[in-house]
């Protein structure tokens, strides 16, 4: 069967992490406009023990956040996105890029 070969070499994954009213997702994002002044996507930093982020199990160091609820993070900056992130509450959707073996 080789009709995988011409597949992207990433999959694409929506996440849906719930989250009280106190308390991080669990992860941190390095990317966005500031850090080299153009577009430029968001990864995933890190993973905190014990939160939705890593209690789901599926987001990995090194994946890619495409969008958040539906809405694109391209073109935002790393500020506006830890802004968003910060103020969702309830069930929030992430819309995740894995590499395969992405781990860094």
């Amino acid at each position: 069967d080789n009709d995988n070969t011409n597949q992207h070499l990433y999959c694409c994954k929506d996440i849906v992490l719930r989250r009280s009213t106190s308390g991080s997702l669990g992860f941190s994002i390095v990317g966005g406009q500031e850090e080299l002044n153009c577009n430029q996507s968001f990864f995933i930093r890190s993973i905190v023990e014990g939160t939705p982020a890593y209690n789901d199990g599926r987001i990995r160091c090194g994946d890619i956040l495409l969008e958040v609820n539906g809405k694109s993070t391209w073109g935002m900056t790393h500020t506006a996105l830890v802004h968003l992130l910060k103020e969702l509450r309830g069930r929030i959707t992430l819309t995740i890029v894995s590499w395969p073996g992405s781990l860094l």
